[in-house]
């Protein structure tokens, strides 16, 4: 059989089909929606920002980008805020569950997507199918620093003395 006779057309129509599934398969995540939240001291939220942030290395925000984040958005004007808290929004869910979930009329069913970073370590995100990509995010929450300058520490000095052998630890006002 001489290959000029070869019928490929049903690899055409195959290759056609499979673009038409692209934004249906998990790929890295290359980037994400980076979100600052101000809260001020009436538990009101003051201020919103939001960026995207290109992550340098796919699926991965490291320990030191971290930090630098906070560092550089912990001041809104001239005001210092200080972290509450850090939230990670991933959707990973794989592309054979993909009907189940659009299908499931679960109101709750995004929770599973949303964690607390409870340390500042490097944070992984999951491959996530392509039409889900804008959806991944990091929210970071701020809250106004309360400087009350009327509040005064007092310290309680301890001395220990020694009674013969045994020392004893006595409060001393």
């Amino acid at each position: 059989m001489i290959l000029d006779e070869l019928d490929t057309s049903w690899l055409e129509n195959f290759e056609n089909s499979q673009n038409d599934y692209q934004c249906y398969y998990a790929d890295e995540v290359s980037y994400i929606e980076l979100y600052c939240i101000y809260i001020n001291n009436n538990n009101e939220i003051e201020k919103v920002k939001t960026e995207k942030l290109i992550l340098k290395t796919h699926g991965i925000i490291y320990r030191d980008e971290v930090l630098s984040i906070i560092k550089n958005n912990n001041y809104l004007g001239s005001v210092k805020y200080s972290l509450l808290s850090i939230l990670k929004f991933n959707i990973d869910i794989e592309p054979i569950n993909l009907t189940h979930f659009l299908k499931n009329n679960d109101k709750n069913i995004g929770d599973r997507f949303l964690h607390t970073v409870k340390h500042i370590d490097a944070i992984q995100f999951n491959k996530t199918i392509s039409m889900f990509q804008d959806m991944n995010s990091l929210t970071i929450i701020f809250y106004k620093k309360n400087i009350n300058s009327n509040t005064i520490h007092n310290t309680k000095k301890i001395f220990i003395k020694s009674i013969g052998n045994k020392k004893t630890t006595r409060k001393i006002y």
